[in-house]
C-alpha cells in the first residue's frame, strides 16, 4: 500500500508492478551476462576505432542514441556501454539494459573527494550511497543509505588486492545537484563519513536491489571539494587513469 506522506519523495509504493515496465518496450536478446557501464565515452570511442568493439544494440533517448557494444575479453564475452549522466539517467539505462538481458554489472567514473589527501586518480569502491536524489526513493523504502551488493564488492575487492592495486573503501554522497554542493551540506556528509561525491551510485544500487541484479562501482578521484574554494584538479584529463579503470572493470567482469 503507498504510504501517504506530506513529502511526495517519501510516498514509497511497494507493489513492484508499475504501468509502464521495460519489458513492454526493450526486448530481451541474445547480450553477454556482465556489461560495463563507463562515463569515459573516449575510451569506448578508443576501442571502437582499434576494432575492440562490435556493436550488439542501441537504446534511444529522444536527445540521442545510446549504442551497447560487445567485447571479448579472455574468451568471454562482456558488454560495455556509456553511462547516462545524473541518477535518473542511469536508472531508466540500467532498467533498459536488465530488460535486454544482462544480469551483472560493473560501473567505473569519476568522483569528487570530500578529503583533500584523496589524490587525483586513487581509486574508491563505494560500499554505501547517501541518498541524496530522488530516484531511489521510487525503487527501495526511504532510508538514510542503500548498500552495495556485497558479492559485487567481494568481486572488485579480489581483483584488485590481487594486482595489487590501491584503493580506498568508503561511504559515498550521490546527488542530483552538483550546483548545490554548499559549505555546510559537504561537511554534513564529511561528519557521515562520506569521503566522495558524485551523481548516481545511490541510484545504481537502488534499481539493482529493486531488480535482483549484481552490480559494483569503482570511482577514481578527480575534483577537490574539501577546502574553501573548488579545485577542479583538471579530473578529466586524466586519460590513462581512465583507459586503465576501464580495462581493470572488463578483467573484473570476466569474474562476475
Amino acid at each position: 500500500m503507498l504510504q501517504i506522506n506530506d513529502f511526495p519523495i517519501l510516498e514509497f509504493d511497494p507493489n513492484t508492478k508499475a504501468m509502464i515496465e521495460p519489458t513492454n518496450l526493450i526486448a530481451k536478446r541474445d547480450v553477454p551476462k556482465v556489461c560495463v557501464i563507463t562515463f569515459f565515452r573516449e575510451t569506448i570511442q578508443q576501442k571502437l576505432e582499434e576494432g575492440l568493439l562490435k556493436q550488439i544494440a542501441e537504446l534511444k533517448v529522444e536527445t540521442m542514441p545510446l549504442p551497447i557494444y560487445e567485447m571479448v575479453v579472455d574468451d568471454i564475452r562482456v558488454g560495455i556501454t556509456a553511462g547516462y549522466v545524473g541518477a535518473a539517467g542511469s536508472a531508466g539505462k540500467l532498467e533498459e539494459l536488465i530488460a535486454m538481458g544482462f544480469e551483472k554489472f560493473i560501473v567505473c567514473g569519476g568522483c569528487g573527494v570530500l578529503k583533500k589527501d584523496i589524490e587525483v586518480g586513487r581509486l574508491i569502491v563505494p560500499d554505501s550511497a547517501v541518498r541524496d536524489e530522488g530516484v531511489s526513493y521510487h525503487y527501495i523504502e526511504p532510508s538514510r543509505e542503500v548498500a552495495c551488493n556485497s558479492q559485487a564488492l567481494s568481486i572488485i575487492e579480489e581483483q584488485l588486492k590481487e594486482e595489487n592495486i590501491p584503493y580506498i573503501k568508503a561511504k559515498t554522497w550521490t546527488t542530483d545537484a552538483f550546483y548545490r554542493e554548499t559549505e555546510e551540506k559537504i561537511a554534513r556528509r564529511v561528519s557521515e563519513g562520506c569521503l566522495t561525491v558524485e551523481m548516481e551510485a545511490a541510484a545504481f544500487f537502488a534499481v539493482a536491489q529493486f531488480r535482483s541484479v549484481i552490480l559494483g562501482q569503482i570511482l577514481y578521484g578527480g575534483d577537490d571539494l574539501s577546502g574553501e574554494v573548488w579545485d577542479s584538479r583538471q579530473w578529466n584529463h586524466q586519460t590513462d587513469v581512465r583507459h586503465n579503470l576501464v580495462d581493470l572493470c572488463l578483467r573484473i567482469a570476466t569474474r562476475m
